[in-house]
């Protein structure tokens, strides 16, 4: 009788064993984790005469939104696709003739958002390293972040 228990529970723990597999994007072991959670980024313009009030949407997956303010900037505001070499997920340039400003939202560790300005002029290669920060916003570890239209 006691080799039937111990049997039976040296079955019972080989059998659960197998249980402990993590699900992921291709069904089996090994792919990347399923991100259960996303951001997608848009920007907001208010022209105010010569001017614009310029905010940074954030929209989860729910469609929850918040807006975060990013101040008043001189000129005309319209989205960009940021060169590849300032890594930003999304960019808004705003314009005042061969001058202006370009804002990018890059992320960062995986927790933040962090929208940096640079100063732009017609004809001279912007350099990334002359960006600064103007807000970080704090965003779930591990969302998926990415632009919106």
């Amino acid at each position: 009788m006691t080799r039937l228990a111990i049997a039976f529970v040296l079955g019972a723990l080989i059998g659960c064993s197998g249980s402990s597999k993590q699900t992921t994007t291709g069904g089996s072991t090994g792919g990347t984790p399923i991100i259960a959670k996303r951001v997608s980024l848009s920007w907001g313009v208010t022209p105010q005469g010569e001017m614009a009030d310029l905010f940074l949407h954030a929209t989860d997956e729910t469609g929850h939104q918040v807006s975060h303010e990013l101040g008043r900037w001189k000129g005309t505001c319209t989205p960009i696709t940021p060169a590849p070499e300032m890594n930003a997920l999304t960019g808004l340039a705003c314009r005042t003739g061969g001058t202006g400003t370009e804002l990018h939202a890059v992320q960062q560790g995986g927790d933040e958002i962090i929208v940096l300005k640079m100063g732009i002029d017609e004809g001279v290669k912007p350099d990334p390293m002359a960006r600064e920060e103007v807000k970080r916003i704090k965003v779930p570890l591990g969302v998926k972040i990415e632009a919106g239209s």
